[in-house]
């Protein structure tokens, strides 16, 4: 019996290959052309979500408007959402900060000047893979964050004004939940405290070498009623003077040396650094 040897081009190629010359010629500029487009749909589908998660969301929009009692709200809008951004307020001087990581920065006007009720301005940069918009208030006050698709909107302010300076809205009375000293770097003090409610509003000056920090509506529970000394810690806080008056709570901080000092406040940790000048 015969035995007829079959190879793979018999299957591969005859298509192509039968037929005249110009037959021949046409059909495998089809198949090349089939060939090319199978490629380019590969290479797009490949493609397209390494490209896509390289861009980067941008902050193309600052605006505000103003709200009854003086109060304003600022929106920031982009390109996508991003969820929640990083926020922490600072009280002296009185920021608002929110870190944007991952968002780039497309804005024509970097700063807005605002200058309605209690806020003076705010301003955007990008700094690495970050935006950051700081918002300047006259005085430390409440704020509300809300996020509605790729609009972030920021309330300042409390309709009213009631208590004491620097006092917005009537919130129920909280309280002062702990107090913390840590030495930071070789000659640096930190001071922590946590609060039962993060928008308890907080006014800061200084008298002579000592930093006076009243916390508006706040109590204070009998065992942190005392006075710390840290002076062996060698940093510019020699004591911590903790004691209530009226329905405020007053921390008085006694100093030495140089220094510069900021208070700053991350959900319901308010932390006051001293950095000590040489």
């Amino acid at each position: 019996m015969a035995i007829q040897k079959i190879q793979p081009a018999d299957f591969v190629n005859k298509p192509v290959l039968q037929g005249s010359r110009e037959l021949r010629t046409q059909r495998l500029r089809h198949f090349l052309y089939i060939l090319l487009f199978i490629g380019m749909a590969l290479l797009i589908l490949v493609w397209s979500p390494v490209a896509s998660s390289q861009i980067k969301p941008t902050l193309d929009a600052i605006d505000y408007s103003i709200l009854a009692g003086n109060r304003v709200r600022i929106e920031l809008r982009l390109s996508d959402p991003v969820g929640k951004p990083e926020s922490f307020s600072i009280y002296n001087p009185a920021r608002i900060v929110l870190d944007f990581p991952g968002v780039s920065l497309n804005l024509a006007q970097k700063t807005r000047i605002i200058n309605i009720g209690l806020t003076y301005s705010m301003t955007a940069v990008e700094a690495g893979d970050r935006t950051r918009v700081v918002i300047q208030l006259i005085r430390h006050v409440p704020y509300k964050l809300d996020i509605t698709d790729g609009t972030i909107y920021i309330t300042i302010g409390d309709s009213g004004d009631a208590g004491g300076p620097g006092y917005i809205g009537a919130p129920e009375m909280g309280h002062i939940e702990d107090v913390a000293f840590e030495k930071d770097n070789a000659e640096d003090g930190r001071i922590h405290v946590r609060l039962s409610d993060p928008f308890t509003v907080i006014d800061t000056h200084e008298e002579g070498k000592s930093i006076i920090v009243d916390f508006f509506n706040t109590g204070l529970p009998k065992h942190l009623h005392r006075i710390l000394d840290v002076t062996d810690f060698a940093t510019p806080i020699l004591t911590i003077d903790m004691f209530v008056r009226g329905n405020n709570t007053r921390m008085v901080i006694h100093t030495t040396g140089s220094y510069e000092h900021l208070i700053y406040q991350t959900q319901n940790l308010q932390s006051i650094d001293l950095k000590s000048i040489n």
